[in-house]
């Protein structure tokens, strides 16, 4: 919208009620959050990883039951890939505000994994979504406050399966980034 002298006002939108310059810039703390989780993940810096997600996060793709709460999930994934390499890339998002301190998004996704099984080489490269949610705290940073991984697609090495158990005890699980 704009005025006879030709400003521009922020009209409030029917995405969360954000005006479209607190939008943008709202998107682009949501993005600089998801890049923060990926490279934390790979950077196996679970303190930062823990920070980045409430204490109420609910995490569906770590394992085959729910973990609650941004520390346990950091905790999970310390032992999940605690030998593994992992590089995550995460692209195409779709952000929808439902208010001001809510919203949801869903990543296309793309996750190597490599590790060493009985002394050979192993891998897995998995593509398909991640479905999360978001809230603004207090402080005005995003968390996550959930995630569930939607696998479409993956290959592995001949020795590794999707969610391949390691009973060598190197890697108990192996394939949920």
């Amino acid at each position: 919208m704009s005025t006879s002298s030709g400003t521009r006002i922020l009209a409030t939108g029917a995405d969360g009620g954000l005006g479209d310059l607190e939008r943008l810039i709202e998107l682009q703390a949501i993005h600089d959050l998801k890049a923060r989780r990926d490279h934390a993940v790979d950077r196996k810096d679970w303190d930062l990883y823990a920070t980045l997600h409430t204490d109420d996060y609910v995490a569906m793709s770590i394992g085959a039951a729910p973990i609650v709460g941004g520390r346990a999930a950091a905790d999970a994934l310390a032992v999940q890939l605690a030998n593994v390499a992992t590089v995550h890339h995460c692209h195409t998002p779709v952000i929808e505000f439902q208010d001001r301190d809510h919203a949801t998004g869903v990543w296309a996704m793309e996750d190597n994994l490599f590790w060493h099984r009985g002394g050979e080489r192993q891998w897995l490269r998995g593509f398909g979504f991640y479905h999360e949610t978001y809230v603004r705290g207090a402080d005005g940073r995003w968390r996550f406050s959930s995630r569930r991984l939607e696998r479409t697609h993956a290959e592995t090495s001949p020795g590794a399966s999707l969610l391949a158990a390691d009973h060598s005890g190197e890697n108990p699980i192996i394939g949920v980034g």
